[in-house]
């Protein structure tokens, strides 16, 4: 008898993806053997695929015409409500402008080393960690501005001008 899934789960989301791609084309796309996708899908037991496994999984069932993508599902599905709340905090925005120049100016600097001839494999993967933490560095801005429009802690209209 086959065992009952629930929905919104990790097996029911492999599960899915299985029965619509046969379980040795999942196990392909995921580079894992039949067996493991047996055990993803076995709701009594306790793994999971990592989250590079997960994404090409989702990918072969959307490229094979399935509908949507089961496992990112289940992932948006655990973390909503959980998203970082940011407080309209003009002083926490100064000192995040603050670290955003710094991640700016380091950014700089290893992208020149690795726009040089000589540059290594190394120095362009510190360029690009530096600029992901400029990346990162400025997506926090953004969300501290957008709390500040929000929750009305931007600048204040006064007669001739603003605050």
């Amino acid at each position: 008898m086959t065992k009952a899934r629930v929905p919104g789960t990790w097996s029911a989301a492999v599960t899915r993806i299985a029965d619509h791609l046969g379980i040795a084309a999942a196990a392909r796309a995921a580079g894992v053997g039949e067996r493991t996708i047996y055990k993803w899908s076995d709701p009594d037991m306790a793994t999971t695929p990592t989250l590079a496994q997960a994404l090409a999984l989702d990918l072969a069932f959307a490229d094979a015409g399935g509908d949507g993508l089961p496992l990112l599902a289940i992932y948006l599905a655990a973390t909503e409500g959980r998203a970082i709340a940011v407080e309209p905090c003009r002083e926490a925005l100064v000192e995040e402008l603050a670290k955003a120049s710094k991640e700016f100016g380091e950014a700089v600097e290893h992208s020149l080393v690795a726009a040089r001839p000589a540059a290594t494999r190394t120095h362009v993967l510190r360029a690009m960690t530096e600029t992901a933490e400029l990346e990162q560095a400025t997506k926090t801005i953004a969300r501290r501005l957008r709390a500040m429009i929000r929750r009305g802690a931007g600048p204040q209209q006064i007669a001739g001008g603003s605050r």
